[in-house]
């Protein structure tokens, strides 16, 4: 006799199925820790920027704001020892330039940056997002600065 009988074919299946289960099971739990990884840098990408621009927020008076209007991309900051700092939006970075010509980014993947001002209070608005596969992550930061030096 050649061939497999209906048992052994049964048994051969089932085996299949356990080994593809396992395989889809690991590429499962990889996809979700690179998803969850990717979600972490948004969040780092948008705490970062605005660790640069608070930092020097604080530093600035309420007078010394220049070119912010109500959901501006914009704004330029003078603080005691510093005059023209301009952090802006650029594709999809958040750039710092100072002196005139000299920039640096301080975040990627950004596709929000909204300045606005309430009193004595600048609201600072990051919006980062990334396509992972097949679907789209966002993360959204807001954080509030009081200027000091008024």
């Amino acid at each position: 006799m050649k061939g497999f009988t209906l048992i052994e074919t049964l048994v051969a299946t089932v085996i299949f199925i356990l080994v593809i289960s396992g395989i889809y099971g690991v590429m499962n739990v990889a996809n979700l820790s690179f998803s969850t990884d990717s979600g972490a840098d948004l969040q780092q990408q948008c705490r970062n920027a605005s660790a640069w621009i608070t930092r020097e927020a604080r530093e600035a008076s309420l007078a010394s704001i220049i070119n912010i209007d109500e959901n501006s991309d914009s704004i330029s900051l003078d603080t005691p020892d510093k005059t023209g700092i301009v952090y802006f939006l650029n594709g999809n970075q958040v750039i710092r330039e100072y002196p005139a010509g000299n920039t640096r980014i301080v975040g990627n993947s950004i596709t929000s940056l909204r300045f606005s001002q309430d009193g004595g209070l600048l609201v600072i608005q990051i919006t980062a997002s990334r396509q992972i596969l097949l679907r789209r992550l966002s993360f959204t930061f807001q954080e509030q600065v009081k200027l000091r030096n008024e």
